[in-house]
């Protein structure tokens, strides 16, 4: 861009004579006192750019000259006629160009470009190139300007960006056009008016003959209207024929095609299937094999079990009767040996006293000499002596005697019970030592069955360890079988969900081929403003989403029809020529921060405008949960809330939803469904396994029997044990009670054999007295018998001697207490043997149990190993068959996938050749019903073949007329035959249309506009034909009338033309004055607040403060007003007239700079802007001025205060010389002093 250089001025104003001005550089300050025509030059600059001089403080041009004061008399001022001022301006190319104006004393100016004179308009364009533009201004801001642009209304900033934009050019003609427009609309109005007062005056006065004349006009013109309509309607049914002829013919190709290869995919798919089948049949049958294998296992397990615990057991008893067979036989042969001792000592003793018997003869003990009986007589007298003599002696010794004998039975009884104890004692002793040994051997049999429990009892926790993981892989697995299940369930719901929804978009894009009012779906129309509004505005929608818009009734029953004939389910249709708007609450637009109508955040075309109000209603959107609660709860608001989570409060208060899933459905895919089932057949086998492990898994079982038998042997054995100790304990009291019976006898064993002795003492004494007496007596008997006494005759001839007697008790003591313990020691031998026997019968009968059961064990093995032989043979031809069977079902869902999506195909092609049938059928019975529909009214259409009378009136079914495009609705409720075919193929062979006289325009139109042309025009004339009740005698009476008739339409169809172009003409003034005021409204909108921030920046606040523009009325904003916002730094939203002053003029000076910034000039001239402004806002200014000058932006700003003049590049300064009454000019850089 170029540059201001300099000023010439010549006697304007306060400048007397010639004067240069300059130059001006980027940043030039004009500095003077007041007075001294700082402003002037402000007025030089206006005038040379042409600005008119009601702008330049004066009332005309001529007032521009230099006036000398009334007292001075320099006669060259008084001379002075005329004024001038020359701009010199370089151009971008770097050329200096002059523009001059010059003023008359008559008030006449000229113009002069390089000193050549040209009109003002070449002068204005000449500016205009360089982007000076007078009209607008866009180069100075005169002093005054700053406060009345921050105190101006929002209409004068309308009016000022009219000015800047040169949208103000067009208001003239706007305003012009405008009226222009009213009026025609006006005079058209009166025009028809006039129309409709001549018509009702014809009907008035000659209604009768108007009536007949317009009668067989309108039917002569509608009954050609008619031929030409179904002409044109004939002709394009027969091309459409053609064309679903040939569609229907492809399709039938293509469905045969589809056909024959769905038939050899399902011959392939059916083989395939049977192969599986015997497959599978195989595969059973090994299943049930290794079932059976399997259960044989598990019921030959536990007895293979069972026998080999028997086993062990019995092996333990046998070693523990072989111990005690030893251990028997060992005290048996000590048993028996003591008895052979004791038979040997028995037999010696029996010996001994046979020999001592036999010794008695030979020993003399027992002989003596023999009496005579004299001597036997005398001895019995002798005996009576001593008796009478020695009665006292004899009754002492017999009392003595018997208590000797007494005595002696004492110590017998004594001795015996002594010897018994003694007896006893030996028992006790032996059964102690047996007690040990059998409670030892109790003791070493419970620690090796406790052994044997510990090791079962491992085995045992180990085995439930190992059933716990067993049982929690068993709930993982059902967990995810249940997740699969749940995921395939709602795969396959979704597919047939998607399958559905494919089918209802099918139909619906041929509803919308067929019937042309057919919008789409509501949802498809129509979308939220922000993607954050797609749960709230879906949640609104609700049930209308997927409602069809349809343009009219008459279309949402014909596509009802057409969906009960195709049996694609149910939808709801929403006409727009039907639908019943409710009024919207427009309070609630702004009612409260957060919260929106529900028709504001969803944008559609503007057709449908009514359908989504429909939908919406007065429901609000709000962001949040309790701002909804708030207006449907505290303030009571008797209206529907939906939160942007889909939450809902409802009129009545209940509040539903939340956060549920608003997101799209997951499509699925048949590989997804496959993947899943492969994983349920997956977990499914893994689950069986386990199960099989569960039931085969009898070793947990068998260790729990085995611990509790082992426990239960323990116990019984501890119970022998504490048996044994008590039994041992029982011995040994006995034993105690055994010796302290012994001790306890020897003291009266000891008196009685004392008293024994003493008594036998005492028998001695009363022996030897009663010897003595029988000594006196027996003295001479003695003598003559040969014996020293007479007690030793009668110990010889009649008792035995004393030590016989004494040796026999001896022998007879000993043979006793020999005898007794052979008894006692035979009865433990006895004893012993038995046992004995009975261990030998055990150890038999254990060892050919054990034989037994090891030839079991050894059948149980071998069966077992044959059984797993057999398990794993059939295992691996079950995963042969396994591996098989999954080939083929691969095979088989790859045929199965084929087969689909081939029936698909045909199942696509057979209902587009089903469409295309309906489509001809349609079509056929369409043609048929004109053919009808002309001979009923007797409608002559040109034909090549045939004639009307050909027509057939009535179905070959008898189902009536076939009637035209108006049937009965009856007709849709039920479901008849269709028309016969016959009677449509009949009457299109049997007639020939002849289209010659159509046009060929109408030939290649054949839309359905073109069609509702014909419509329009013959309902029309149908409708003015309904009207009339016409007389037809009475035509002759109406042709002046009809000649008025005429003239008022033919000026009703000139006055609309009028309008029309008016309109137009209007239209298109309106629109260039429209873009050119918004696209200068835009820039200065977008750049405002930056210079606004620019200008308020500064260290306290970086950020500045906020200004904007709003658009009072956006259709035709240069008719209302403009309103200009801006909030300083740190302070709140207020108007403006609220703000101080320097406050103002920053917002004005930011709203001045963002207008010059649209189509800017060179130079931009500012007088006095800071007037208003305080030392730091004006530093501000300065800096930005400074910032922003450049070769292309040059600052001429007007100025007194230094805190602005200081930061300029160059400065001009102006002073009053009082001598020459003349303002006069200095210029000095300031660049050399600047630091």
């Amino acid at each position: 861009m170029g540059k201001l250089v300099r000023l010439e001025v010549d006697n304007f104003k306060s400048y007397k004579g010639h004067q240069v001005i300059g130059p001006f550089h980027k940043f030039t300050s004009v500095i003077g006192p007041n007075g001294s025509g700082k402003s002037n030059l402000m007025d030089a600059i206006s005038f040379v750019l042409g600005v008119n001089s009601q702008h330049l403080r004066s009332q005309s041009l001529k007032d521009m000259i230099y006036r000398p004061t009334a007292m001075q008399t320099d006669s060259r001022a008084m001379a002075a006629r005329r004024a001038h001022v020359v701009l010199v301006y370089e151009n971008a190319r770097g050329q200096e160009v002059r523009f001059k104006r010059t003023v008359q004393h008559s008030g006449q100016s000229e113009y002069r470009i390089n000193d050549r004179q040209v009109t003002f308009a070449e002068y204005n364009t000449a500016l205009q190139k360089e982007n000076i533009l007078i009209k607008a201004k866009n180069f100075l801001v005169f002093q005054g300007d700053v406060e009345s642009v921050a105190s101006q209304s929002a209409k004068d900033l309308t009016k000022l960006i009219e000015q800047i934009s040169g949208s103000w050019e067009y208001k003239e003609e706007y305003d012009r056009l405008k009226k222009i427009q009213d009026r025609a609309i006006e005079d058209s109005a009166h025009a028809f008016n006039k129309k409709r007062g001549v018509t009702s005056e014809v009907k008035q006065y000659k209604e009768q003959k108007q009536e007949a004349e317009k009668f067989e006009s309108l039917v002569r013109e509608r009954r050609q209207v008619a031929v030409k309509y179904l002409l044109w309607k004939l002709y394009h049914i027969e091309q459409r024929s053609q064309e679903l002829e040939k569609s229907a013919s492809s399709r039938k190709m293509d469905a045969d095609g589809a056909t024959g290869d769905q038939v050899q995919l399902e011959e392939q798919f059916k083989a395939t299937r049977k192969e599986q089948a015997l497959i599978h049949r195989e595969k059973t049958r090994r299943e049930l094999q290794i079932k059976k294998l399997k259960k044989e296992l598990e019921e030959h397990r536990p007895n293979l079990i069972s026998i080999q615990e028997q086993v062990s057991h019995i092996e333990k008893r046998i070693e523990q009767t072989k111990q005690n067979g030893d251990r028997l036989k060992h005290e048996h042969d000590q048993q028996a040996q003591e008895v052979t001792n004791l038979e040997q000592s028995l037999g010696k003793l029996n010996k001994s006293s046979e020999e001592y018997e036999a010794s008695l003869p030979e020993s003399g003990l027992v002989k003596g000499p023999v009496l005579t009986a004299e001597q036997v007589e005398q001895y019995e007298q002798l005996k009576q002596q001593v008796s009478i003599r020695a009665v006292t002696e004899e009754q002492q010794l017999e009392q003595l005697q018997r208590q000797h004998k007494m005595e002696l039975e004492n110590v017998k009884r004594i001795t015996s019970k002594t010897e018994e104890f003694q007896i006893r004692k030996s028992q006790l002793l032996e059964d102690e030592r047996q007690v040990k040994m059998d409670g030892q051997a109790l003791v070493d049999e419970a620690e090796g069955l406790d052994k044997q429990l510990q090791s079962r009892k491992k085995d045992l926790v180990a085995l439930e360890e190992e059933r716990k993981t067993t049982h929690q892989r068993e709930i993982q697995l059902n967990e995810k079988l249940q997740e699969t299940l749940n995921r395939l369930m709602q795969a396959k719901a979704e597919q047939r969900e998607s399958e559905k929804e494919t089918r209802f978009k099918e139909c619906l894009n041929m509803m919308k081929q067929i019937f042309p009012g057919v919008h789409g779906k509501l949802v498809d129309l129509c979308r939220p403003t922000q993607r954050r509004y797609d749960v709230a505005v879906a949640t609104v929608l609700g049930r209308n989403m997927d409602s069809i818009v349809v343009e009219d009734q008459r279309t949402a029953i014909e596509c009802i029809q057409y969906m009960r004939d195709q049996r694609v389910g149910t939808a709801t249709f929403l006409p727009l020529n039907w639908i019943q708007v409710p009024m919207i609450n427009d309070r609630f637009r702004n009612y409260t921060r957060g919260a929106r109508l529900a028709v504001d955040v969803v944008k559609s075309d503007k057709k449908f405008e009514t359908v989504l109000q429909y939908a919406c209603g007065s429901t609000i959107v709000c962001d949040t949960v309790q701002i909804a609660k708030q207006i449907c709860y505290e303030k009571n608001e008797d209206v529907k809330a939906v939160t942007l989570d889909g939450t809902v409060i409802h009129r009545s208060g209940l509040i539903t939803g939340g956060h549920s899933t608003n997101q799209a459905a997951t499509r699925w895919q048949e590989s997804d469904i496959e993947g899943l089932t492969r994983t349920r057949d997956k977990l499914l086998g893994e689950l069986n396994d386990l199960n099989k492990q569960r039931r085969m898994g009898s070793a947990e079982e068998a260790a729990k029997n085995d611990c509790a038998e082992l426990e239960g042997q323990l116990s019984v054995l501890r119970e022998e044990i504490t048996t044994a100790e008590q039994k041992l304990q029982d011995v040994r009291n006995e034993m105690r009670y055994v010796e302290e019976q012994l001790v306890s006898a020897q003291a009266p064993y000891d008196q009685a054999k004392e008293k024994l002795d003493s008594l036998a003492a005492s028998i001695e004494e009363m022996k030897s007295a009663l010897a003595t007496i029988e000594d006196e007596i027996f003295a001479d008997f003695c003598s003559r018998i040969g014996v020293s006494n007479i007690r030793e005759y009668e110990s010889m001839r009649y008792g035995i001697p004393e030590e016989v007697i004494e040796q026999r008790a001896q022998f007879a003591a000993q043979r006793s207490r020999l005898e007794t313990q052979l008894s006692f020691e035979r009865g433990q031998l006895s004893e012993l043997a038995e046992r004995l026997s009975k261990l030998e019968t055990m150890y038999n009968e254990d060892t050919k149990t054990l034989a037994d059961l090891q030839t079991q064990i050894g059948q149980a093995t071998e069966r077992m190993r044959q059984m797993n032989e057999d398990l794993a043979t059939s295992n691996a031809e079950l995963q042969e068959q396994t591996a098989l069977e999954d080939e083929k079902q691969e095979a088989v869902d790859q045929l199965r996938a084929k087969l689909e999506a081939k029936g698909r195909d045909v199942q696509s092609y057979l209902k587009e050749m089903s469409q295309v049938e309906t489509e001809m059928e349609k079509v056929h019975a369409e043609r048929v019903a004109i053919f009808r529909k002309c001979k009923l009214e007797d409608i002559e259409l040109p034909l090549l073949r045939g004639s009307m009378d050909d027509v057939i009136m009535e179905d070959n079914l008898g189902s009536g007329s076939l009637g035209t495009s108006t049937q009965s609705s009856s007709a849709m409720d039920v479901d008849d035959e269709p028309p016969s075919q016959l009677s449509i193929r009949s009457t299109d062979w049997m007639v020939e249309v002849n289209y010659d006289s159509l046009d060929e325009d109408l030939k290649e139109n054949g839309s359905s506009a073109r069609d509702e042309e014909f419509k329009d025009e013959l309902k029309r004339r149908a409708e003015e034909i309904d009207e009339m009740a016409p007389n037809m005698k009475a035509i002759d009476r109406l042709e002046g009338v009809e000649q008025r008739l005429k003239e008022a339409e033919d000026q009703f169809d000139d006055a609309r033309r009028d309008a029309k172009r008016a309109k137009q003409e209007f239209s298109n003034v309106k629109q260039k004055r429209y873009k050119l005021f918004y696209d200068a409204y835009s820039h200065i909108s977008g750049r405002i607040d930056r210079v606004y921030k620019a200008l308020t920046t500064s260290e306290t606040f970086p950020h500045g403060g906020t200004a904007y523009l709003s658009l009072d009325d956006s259709e035709e904003p240069y008719l209302e007003g403009i309103r200009y916002h801006a909030m300083p730094p740190m302070k709140k939203f207020r108007d403006m007239d609220q703000l101080s002053g320097g406050e103002k003029s920053i917002a004005a000076l930011a709203l001045l700079f963002a207008i010059h910034s649209y189509q800017p000039s060179p130079f931009f001239v500012l007088d006095e802007v800071d007037a208003a402004l305080d030392n730091t806002n004006v530093v501000t200014v300065a800096s930005y001025i400074r910032e922003h000058a450049s070769e292309d932006f040059q600052f001429i700003v007007i100025s007194l205060k230094n805190t602005l003049y200081e930061k300029a590049e160059s400065l001009v300064g102006i002073y009053r010389d009082q001598d020459a009454n003349s303002s006069k000019t200095l210029s000095l850089m300031l660049e050399p002093y600047q630091e």
